[in-house]
């Protein structure tokens, strides 16, 4: 009978763990305020990192937490919001060169992330199982976001430079 009791526990928490994580409610990066819309950088990654907290509680880890990851794409949006900015702001020599100053970095960037790809097949060729998919997101998330984020506060930089008067 305890084991009868403790299979059918067991099979109940795997359901509703399981129903929770179908009905958590993944957001799209467009459904995150702006980096502008808050008093500094650490309230913005404070934000959207207590999202991918929950989302990640709430997927019970595999593969499924994989699109909890959104710092990437977060940084993205805002690199390509003050670029679009910067660009409407710039003289046609200056587009010109921004143009081509992001066609450089891009170039980085690409490399950067290829090598970060090798870097995770080797660690993670000999490990199956969606638990390591789920790590290796993460890692590739740690190994990507930063140069976005970092491309994107100087594209801000320049922006707030050439508003001075």
């Amino acid at each position: 009978m305890k084991t009868v009791f403790l299979i059918t526990f067991v099979s109940l928490c795997c359901f509703v763990c399981g129903a929770s994580a179908n009905t958590f409610e993944y957001k799209d990066v467009s459904d995150f305020p702006l980096l502008h819309e808050f008093s500094s950088i650490e309230d913005f990654e404070n934000f959207y990192g207590d999202y991918t907290q929950s989302c990640l509680d709430n997927s019970y880890g595999g593969s499924r937490g994989i699109p909890c990851f959104i710092s990437y794409e977060m940084w993205d949006r805002e690199l390509n919001y003050y670029y679009q900015r910067l660009a409407s702001v710039l003289d046609k020599e200056g587009r010109t060169a921004l143009k081509e100053s992001q066609k450089a970095w891009l170039k980085e960037r690409d490399l950067s992330i290829e090598f970060n790809t090798l870097l995770l097949n080797n660690k993670y060729s000999e490990r199956p199982g969606t638990m390591f998919l789920l790590m290796r997101a993460g890692d590739a998330e740690d190994l990507s976001y930063d140069m976005v984020k970092q491309r994107a506060l100087q594209l801000k930089k320049w922006l707030a430079f050439c508003s001075k008067d």
